[in-house]
């Protein structure tokens, strides 16, 4: 299980020539067991697939910092999330029920779903160009039940803060643009199974819920304080997940788009900016959205006489869109990690992925909490 979605806010304090507007999407990873994760960064002009497999090659355009399993590396090079050097990002995230072609039709390129991710991010700086060129696009996969299947629906955002969902229904590509539905994707909220097109009939029956009310803790005027929420589900279902991720994100597109009065400040510390705010409550939404700490959703198993531990959020990052930054922390580490992809080399050509730099996520190098005892 997986949760994903945008917000998008005002640039405080915005430098001038930068947009108004600041976009950043945040997704956390669930999954059973313990996946072993590592940012990966991937030069421009990086020849693809990096083992031989049923994606048409390719030679990509962009450098990108992205998540993997280092267990499968490079024997099966399957990126999960990240970001490039133009603020696009990809990500997988679990859908059952997902069947992929066995092959691609006549006049249409191939791409294996283990590198789709990894084709989206090295080719594309912009959401609807990537869409223009998925309709001669087929992503092939083994049939379900194959040892490498993996269920996997895809989404791609873009600096502009457009995105498309990427869906495989009975082996044809289903692309969801930043048209569909009046521009409905690019709140950018997926989580799981149900179909997207489903999802986002459902949330018509939530339209009641609001973020806005007249109730705060100093002053309740007789209205509890969050009333409009009544209803909003609070389980960690996919459904409801879905739900709660598409009603919590509507406040920022609320308040004054000029930035005027909305970042959070305290007379002794200032102001803080806006790209702190947002990733901090980005990072926060996703962790409560998904709300599956470890060991809160056990699982009986065969020749075990007690629960197991089931699904648990292992990971969450934050990307942002404007500046092209990536931000991540971890299950039991919630310090913060950053990576500004100005600040790296991609160049030097196609290496092979056993030369890509990494650093580990999870776990997370550092220390997992701050020691002030000697300041007192």
């Amino acid at each position: 299980m997986c949760t994903n979605f945008l917000l998008s806010v005002p640039n405080v304090p915005a430098a001038s020539g930068q947009p108004s507007l600041q976009h950043i999407s945040a997704r956390c990873m669930e999954l059973t067991g313990t996946l072993a994760t590592r940012l990966y960064r991937v030069p421009a002009q990086q020849q693809f697939p990096v083992f031989k497999n049923r994606s048409q090659p390719w030679t990509g355009k962009y450098g990108f910092v992205g998540l993997s399993d280092p267990e499968t590396m490079p024997e099966f090079t399957a990126f999960m999330d990240g970001i490039n050097q133009s603020g696009l990002s990809c990500a997988a995230l679990w859908l059952p029920g997902t069947q992929y072609a066995d092959k691609a039709g006549a006049g249409e390129q191939a791409v294996a779903y283990q590198d789709f991710v990894a084709w989206v991010m090295s080719q594309y700086d912009s959401v609807p160009t990537l869409v223009a060129d998925l309709a001669k696009v087929r992503i092939v996969g083994p049939e379900v039940g194959a040892p490498t299947y993996l269920p996997l629906h895809f989404i791609a955002t873009d600096s502009q803060g457009l995105s498309a969902v990427i869906e495989c229904i009975d082996g044809a590509t289903v692309v969801y643009g930043p048209d569909y539905r009046d521009g409905a994707t690019n709140d950018g909220v997926l989580t799981n199974a149900p179909t997207y097109d489903w999802q986002r009939t459902n949330i018509e029956n939530y339209a009641h819920l609001d973020v806005v009310g007249s109730g705060t803790s100093r002053k309740a005027e007789g209205v509890p304080v969050g009333a409009g929420l009544v209803g909003l589900p609070g389980d960690i279902t996919s459904i409801s997940r879905y739900v709660k991720a598409w009603t919590l994100r509507q406040g920022f597109a609320k308040l004054p788009q000029d930035g005027n009065g909305w970042l959070p400040t305290a007379k002794l510390d200032g102001v803080t900016g806006s790209t702190q705010t947002i990733v901090n409550v980005a990072l926060q939404m996703v962790t409560m959205i998904q709300a599956t700490p470890y060991g809160t959703a056990l699982v009986h198993k065969k020749l075990h006489p007690h629960p197991q531990v089931g699904d648990w959020t292992m990971w969450q990052v934050a990307r942002d869109h404007t500046h092209a930054a990536y931000y991540f922390s971890t299950a039991f580490n919630a310090t913060v990690h950053r990576v500004e992809l100005s600040a790296l080399d991609f160049g030097g050509g196609s290496v092979g992925a056993k030369d890509w730099p990494s650093v580990p996520v999870m776990p997370a190098e550092g220390p997992w909490c701050v020691d002030v005892s000697a300041s007192l």
